[in-house]
C-alpha cells in the first residue's frame, strides 16, 4: 500500500492552521474551567498563536511550491514546544473538574497528525508501515522525553504509563485518522478522474 495522491500545499496548511486554532481555543477554555491564571498559560498560548501565524504564512507561499521539505517540520517543532511549555509548570492553583489524563491523547493525536504530514513526502514511496514506524517512534520518544522533563518540575511526577497508554493512544488515533483521510481523498480523486 503506497502513500500518494494526498493534498499538499494550501489545503493542508489550512488544516494545520485549524488544528492550531482549535488547540488555542481549547487551551483557553480549559484555563478558564480549571481557574488557572492566564499568566500561567501565556507561553503555551503564544506558541499556538505563532503556529497559526506560521501556518497561514506557509499557506500563502504554498502556491510557489519551492519552500522545500523542511516547512512541514515547523508545525511539529512548534507543537512540541507547546507540549513542553505546558509540562514546565505544575499549576498549583488549578481546580480540575475532571481527569487531566484526557489531555495526553488529545495532545499526542495532534502531534501524531503533524508528524504524519511532516513524514509523508519523505516516506511516500516506502509505504504505510514505514510511515507508522517513524510516527510511533518519534511520538513515543517525544513522550518519554516529556515525562523525563517533568521529573525536574516541582509538583509534577513522570509516569511511564502516561506515555505507553495515553500518548500511544493519541498517536494511534492520529495515524488512523490520517490514513482514513488519505483513503477518502484517494477515492474522491478517483471519482473526479472518471
Amino acid at each position: 500500500m503506497q502513500l500518494e495522491n494526498f493534498p499538499r500545499g494550501r489545503t493542508i496548511w489550512g488544516w494545520i492552521a485549524a488544528l492550531f486554532v482549535l488547540q488555542t481555543v481549547g487551551t483557553i477554555i480549559i484555563q478558564r474551567m480549571f481557574l488557572i491564571r492566564f499568566s500561567e498559560v501565556i507561553i503555551p498560548v503564544s506558541i499556538l498563536g505563532l503556529g497559526i501565524f506560521v501556518s497561514f504564512g506557509f499557506r500563502s507561499y504554498a502556491r510557489l511550491n519551492n519552500l522545500g521539505h523542511w516547512q512541514w517540520w515547523v508545525p511539529v517543532i512548534l507543537y512540541a514546544a507547546f507540549i513542553f511549555s505546558l509540562s514546565s509548570r505544575s499549576y498549583p492553583g488549578a481546580t480540575p473538574c475532571f481527569s487531566t489524563k484526557i489531555f495526553h491523547p488529545i495532545e499526542y493525536a495532534v502531534l501524531g497528525l503533524l508528524l504524519c504530514v511532516a513524514l509523508f513526502s519523505m516516506l511516500a514511496r516506502k509505504g504505510v508501515y514505514s510511515l507508522a514506524l517513524r510516527v510511533f517512534s518519534l511520538g513515543i520518544l517525544y513522550g518519554v522525553s516529556d515525562e523525563f522533563h517533568q521529573a525536574f518540575i516541582p509538583g509534577r511526577c513522570p509516569r511511564v504509563f502516561d506515555v505507553f497508554f495515553w500518548d500511544l493512544l493519541g498517536i494511534t488515533l492520529a495515524l488512523g485518522a490520517f490514513l482514513l483521510m488519505r483513503r477518502i481523498w484517494q477515492s474522491l480523486t478517483v471519482q473526479i478522474e472518471h
